[in-house]
């Protein structure tokens, strides 16, 4: 498919790159996750402007949208005013806001901020609802090994994206290279990285944060949609009990042996589930797992990233990080020898 033009807008001083396509009566915002850009919404922007008008946002730093100077402590409002201004400059008064992964904390922050600009809200795999996020990721936050793991390389990139999803050939090579050629972009990988040590540790998701969402969750009364692979390896769908807790009108739909990014996976179903939801909110809300089911919710049985066991040690020391660490690293180094050697012999 072609895509949309790139157009930019901007937030205070920063430079804003959205797409904006379609002219039907209901609007549609949609926000990505940590290191996604505009272009995870390629898919949907094949249907979804046929009925609605479509708004997607790099958000500041990411994609090829300007990098802040740096990510303060409250970047969730920084992220949400992004959102509000483009929405503004594209003429959208309200809308109903998509986020993925961390584009659902921004949402939350959003609503919580600006609820007279929020008609409905469609979370998928959110962030921000308890402090579990994937071994990978909590490496990555560490100084140091951050920058070893995150070096731009296609296959590295090739990896992480199928580890976002349940079934690794929906990832088409256009897709790699697209992301690719953003984690190349200058700075893009400085502020990938800064970005996720705002929020991220070890330990995963800084608890302060998680209570102050959950506070802003209690006072959103807009309805809301959440969205969840059983096979999700990044944050688990044990977390979306949280969800159905806090919020005051929300509901859940599980998709069985689907992954962190559903929307990548079963796009006609995403696309047509999000429109019945804005046409009639209350209606699909009705048949979905409600506040009374939210117990039954379980983590998955087994971490698939293939780095180390899901549960945190009950004691995690420095030794432990250093000890952890230089395994990783080692096993990086080892693994880039081979690789050359078999770029070297013409192995593929």
């Amino acid at each position: 498919m072609n895509l949309p033009p790139d157009r930019y807008a901007y937030s205070d001083t920063l430079r804003l790159r959205y797409w904006l396509e379609g002219d039907g009566d209901q609007n549609l915002v949609l926000i990505h996750g940590i290191g996604g850009a505009v272009e995870v919404w390629r898919k949907q922007f094949e249907r979804l402007p046929a009925t609605h008008r479509v708004l997607a946002i790099d958000l500041p730093g990411c994609g090829r949208s300007e990098v802040p100077g740096e990510y303060p402590p409250d970047t969730l409002r920084l992220f949400a005013t992004a959102v509000r201004d483009v929405m503004q400059q594209a003429g959208m008064r309200q809308a109903t806001i998509v986020g993925s992964s961390l584009g659902g904390a921004v949402s939350i922050e959003f609503a919580a901020r600006w609820p007279e600009m929020v008609q409905s809200m469609v979370l998928i795999g959110p962030a921000g609802m308890n402090g579990s996020i994937a071994w990978p990721l909590r490496l990555m936050a560490l100084p140091g090994i951050g920058e070893v793991l995150t070096q731009p390389d296609r296959a590295r990139t090739a990896q992480a994206i199928r580890q976002c999803v349940a079934d690794p050939q929906v990832v088409e090579d256009e897709d790699i290279d697209r992301a690719y050629e953003m984690a190349c972009l200058p700075g893009a990988q400085g502020a990938f990285l800064n970005l996720l040590r705002v929020y991220a540790g070890v330990r995963g998701v800084d608890k302060r944060e998680l209570r102050r969402l959950q506070f802003c969750m209690r006072r959103i009364h807009a309805p809301v949609l959440v969205l969840w692979g059983t096979g999700d390896n990044i944050l688990p769908i044990s977390a979306a009990a949280t969800a159905l807790t806090h919020f005051p009108n929300a509901g859940l739909i599980v998709r069985k042996e689907k992954g962190h990014l559903v929307f990548i996976e079963e796009p006609e179903w995403f696309d047509s589930t999000v429109s019945r939801f804005v046409r009639a909110p209350q209606a699909v809300l009705s048949t979905t797992v409600r506040q009374a089911d939210a117990p039954i919710l379980t983590p998955p049985s087994a971490d698939t990233s293939g780095l180390l066991p899901v549960k945190l040690p009950r004691r995690v020391t420095r030794r432990t990080v250093a000890m952890a660490s230089f395994g990783l690293v080692a096993l990086l180094a080892i693994q880039r020898a081979w690789q050359r050697g078999g770029e070297g012999s013409g192995a593929l």
